[in-house]
This record gives C-alpha cells, structure tokens and sequence, in this order.
C-alpha cells in the first residue's frame, strides 16, 4: 500500500528541506563573506606595498638623476664632457617631476635646475667650437656663440630655479644667504649655488650676444631675466639691467616691452625720468593719450624739477597744438620758483621750439610771423636759467648750448633771408641782413665755447663751432677745432 500523505504533514516536511537548505546557504555565505574579506585586505595591503614599492622607485629615479648628473660634472673636471649622462639625468628627474612623492620637493627643483643648466652650457660649448674655425678671437667666438644658441634648456632652468622659491622658500632663503656669504652649506648647496650664479652670469651674457647681433627683442628679455635672477638671489633690485631692458625694447621699437619694463622700474621705485618719457611715448604710439598723460603726471610728480619731463609734458600739448597750456604748465611752476633753473630752461626750449618749428619728418618748417619776438623771449628764458646756475654741470652744459644752438639758427636763418633778396637789393637790405646774420652766429660761439667746457668730449658741439669759426673767418680756431676732432 502507498503511504498517504497529509497535505499539511508534505508541506511541513517540504518546508523543514527548505528550511536546512537555507542554514545552509547562509552558513556558506558567511563562508564567502569572510574569505573575501581575507581577498580584500590582502589586495590592500598588495596596493600599499606596490604604491610603497613605486614611491621608492621615485626616490631611486632621484637619486639616478643625482648620481648621473654628478657623474657628468666628473667628465666635466676631466674636460671630457659626456652628454649622455645628462640625458640619462633629464630622463630621471622628468620622472621624478611627475610623481607626487618627489615633484614637490626642493630638492628634485634644485636637481632639475642644475642638469637644464649643464645642458644648455654643452650646447653653448659646442656652438663655441664650431665657431673655432671661422673666428679667431676668442671673445668675439663666445659673444657669438651666446647669441646663436637656443635658449630652451636656459629658459627652462631658469623657470625651474624660480619655481623652487615658492616650493621651498626656507631653502631658497639658505641659498640667498649663501651669496652673502653668511649661510653654512653642504657640498650639494654649493654646487647648486654655483650654478644659481652662473645662470645669472650667462643670462647677461646671453642679452649682451642677443644686443650685439642686433636681435634687441631678445636682448631685452635677457636683460629683463638678468635683473629678475639678481633681484631673486640677492635680494637686491637691479637697477642697471632693468634701465638695459628699458633700453632693448626701445631699440627694438616694441611698445608692450617698453610699457612692461619700464613699468617694472617704476613700480619698483627705481625709476628716473627716463622710465617715465619712455613709457609716455610707448602709450602715444599706440595711441593711449589717457594713459599716455597719466605716466607722464606721475613722473612730474615723482620728479617735479626734472627738465626733461617739464619739456615732453610741454612738448605734448605744444605738438596737440594747445601751446597756451604747455607755456600756462611751466608758467605756474615759475610763480612759485622764479629762480627754478629747471623752469627757465623748459620755458626757453618751448619759445625754441616755438620759433623754430619742426615738420612730422623731423625736418625745419616755415618760422612763424612772430619768430623775432618768440627769439626773444626764448633768449631770455635761456639767459636766466644761465644766470641761476646749476650744481649739475651736464644740466649748466645743456643750458648753454641751447642758447647758442638758438643764436646759430637765427643766424642762418637771416644768412636764407639774405640769400633770397633780389639782387638789386643785395647791396642794401642783403647786406643788413648779411651783418645780422654775423652777429647772431659771433653770438653763439662764447655759449657753445663754454658748453663744451662743462662736456670737452661732446662731438656735435665741436662739430658747431668749427663751423661757426669757419663762417665768422676764424681760420686759425677752425684748424684747432678740426684736429681735436680728429683724436676723438
């Protein structure tokens, strides 16, 4: 007989199998749950060991680039050098840059500036000696060899260097120290050192090749660089290299540069009047009056009794054709100090310049119908300023020979008048003319004289006199003029 089975007792026995085979599942996943948790810690524990692993690789590639680029300053003393170290060196550090570990070291810095250093200064050999056959001179060979070689491993160490004071700012302290010689270093801070300074030394180097092969827009950039480094290792503003920058760019005709550099001098408080013509003239060429007139008030201020920026502050209106405000600009300041030597010598170049006009190509235009009377009144302005004296004798120098620059225009001037006068005038208003026009040019030699006192070296006034002498028949001073021109 077949057992029969309560429905109720199979779904008892049914559910007590299902029961125990869900014990089961549930010991077994506690089973899986735990091994994996064994899997897992040990995966970690693989990851740090790796990343422990791949961080002592980066130290390793540190010291590979160390030992490599120490490796080639050994060549370097044998006068042998291996370039290939320095590849080897650049390969490493460039690894050790990349890697979270060592890119924010100072040291890895301090390692890449020296190796980008010693790469650029192989090339800069090299350029030298191939330069050995075609010129002999060995100063000229390097000057050269600055101005052909590419600057990129340059530029880059010289990022890198300024780069590492933001990184490590207490070891770029040490270093500046260093150059003062108040700083106890390792052998490792010496050499970096050395190589700081020698960066400085060839970024001069590179901009006086760049200035001397005529590429002033480079040679203002070294310039620039040369003043930055100096400021970054000594702590000192370097006055003469930013004034050389200033100078590059104006040669070079690039505005932006003339406005950053000499915008550099101002803000750093090391500006003379000329920053401030400079940066004037910049922003007129690229037709920024606004600005142009702001840099122009600032450097009046800063130097109110400078001649040359009362004459460009003048020269500016007097050109706008406002002369009224250029001579109402000077005649404000000359209420205040009539005995400004600075003032009277402005006023007499403004009536100068206002007597003798210029055309927009710097060539002479036709005198006003007032010339006599703004003659005059330029004289007197010139004269007092004479008369008041100055304790800088080129400023005396100037003041003097403008006066006679001005008697020897009016003089030619009389001597065209009288070359125009009909010829059966000659005899009677040719000859007037002819006499004052004499007069005007024995007039300004005893000011051009005297202004060569103050400056025997200045050429143009020289080359004034002897013409002068020339004219007034004073053979024998001619003579003396034109040998003395002969030995400058």
């Amino acid at each position: 007989m077949k057992m029969k089975i309560d429905k109720i007792m199979l779904n008892l026995i049914i559910g007590r199998k299902i029961g125990k085979k869900f014990e089961n599942n549930h010991i077994y996943s506690k089973h899986i749950h735990k091994k994996m948790n064994i899997m897992k810690k040990n995966v970690i524990a693989l990851i740090l060991m790796l990343s422990a692993i791949f961080s002592v690789a980066q130290r390793l590639k540190l010291q590979t680039a160390w030992r490599a680029m120490n490796d080639y300053e050994l060549t370097l003393k044998d006068n042998k050098p291996d370039v290939s170290y320095l590849h080897k060196a650049k390969e490493a550090i460039d690894a050790a840059m990349a890697h979270e570990d060592t890119k924010n070291q100072g040291k890895t810095y301090a390692y890449k500036t020296r190796i980008l250093y010693y790469l650029y200064n192989y090339e800069l050999m090299q350029e030298a000696k191939r330069l050995e056959a075609t010129v002999p001179d060995k100063n000229e060979r390097m000057s050269l060899a600055y101005g052909n070689t590419p600057t990129t491993y340059f530029e880059e160490a010289n990022k890198t260097l300024e780069q590492l004071k933001d990184i490590d700012p207490k070891y770029m302290e040490t270093i500046q120290e260093g150059f003062k010689g108040a700083a106890h270093l390792t052998e490792e801070d010496i050499k970096f050192l050395t190589v700081a300074g020698q960066l400085k030394v060839e970024a001069a180097n590179i901009a006086n090749g760049k200035y001397k092969a005529k590429k002033f827009d480079e040679a203002a950039d070294y310039f620039y660089k040369t003043a930055n480094l100096n400021t970054l290792l000594t702590k000192k503003k370097d006055t003469a290299n930013y004034y050389n920058a200033c100078i590059s760019a104006a040669k070079a005709k690039d505005n932006n540069r003339i406005i950053e550099y000499n915008k550099k001098m101002i803000d750093g408080k090391i500006a003379e009047p000329y920053n401030f013509i400079s940066i004037y003239n910049a922003f007129i060429n690229k037709a920024d009056t606004f600005n142009a007139l702001n840099y122009l008030k600032r450097g009046r201020t800063a130097f109110p009794n400078s001649t040359e920026l009362l004459n460009t502050e003048a020269n500016h209106f007097l050109q706008t054709g406002n002369s009224a405000k250029a001579i109402e600009i000077l005649k404000a300041g000359l209420e205040k100090n009539p005995n400004s030597f600075e003032y009277n010598l402005a006023l007499g170049n403004l009536y100068d310049r206002m007597a003798n006009p210029k055309n927009s190509d710097g060539k002479d235009a036709d005198k006003p119908s007032n010339f006599e009377e703004l003659v005059k009144t330029s004289e007197g302005y010139y004269l007092k300023a004479i008369e008041v004296g100055h304790k800088d004798t080129k400023q005396l120098s100037n003041a003097y020979y403008n006066l006679g620059a001005l008697y020897n225009n009016v003089g030619g001037y009389y001597q065209q008048q009288a070359s125009a006068v009909p010829i059966k005038d000659a005899k009677t208003k040719g000859k007037e003319l002819e006499n004052k026009s004499n007069e005007y040019f024995k007039k300004a030699i005893p000011y051009l004289e005297k202004s060569l006192e103050f400056e025997p070296n200045d050429r143009s006034t020289m080359v004034a006199l002897r013409k002068l002498y020339i004219i007034t028949g004073d053979n024998q001073k001619a003579t003396q003029m034109s040998e003395r021109l002969k030995k400058q």
